[in-house]
């Protein structure tokens, strides 16, 4: 078994618009056997999936695995950390490695005449 030389998660952006689904993309380097990969919303939210695909390196003997996942924030999710944890396979309480990316979430005002 090798754990992953590095794990990155992308697609936040500098802000997101609150209410509006984004796709974000966790890239897994030279891991073996292919892992397991897990979102989560803060650091106490449900377990999530996302599509998986996994790809050989140039090495013949490790993977290559990337996971995207489409999520929406709201108002209350203003600094939170979206995480991806990754898992030995079929036992997702063995974590190997995670990374997370803090979302900035902007507000919608509407203003309302009287």
């Amino acid at each position: 078994m090798v754990r992953p030389e590095g794990v990155s998660v992308t697609g936040l952006g500098q802000r997101v618009k609150e209410n509006t689904e984004v796709e974000v993309t966790c890239d897994v380097s030279r891991v073996k056997p292919a892992a397991d990969i897990f979102w989560r919303k803060g650091p106490d939210g449900p377990l999530q999936t996302g599509t998986t695909s996994i790809g050989t390196n140039s090495d013949g003997k490790t993977c290559h695995l990337q996971s995207t996942y489409k999520v929406s924030f709201s108002r209350n999710d203003r600094n939170t950390k979206l995480y991806c944890l990754v898992t030995r396979p079929g036992n997702r309480t063995d974590v190997w490695a995670t990374a997370n990316q803090t979302v900035s979430v902007t507000c919608e005002y509407r203003h309302s005449r009287l």
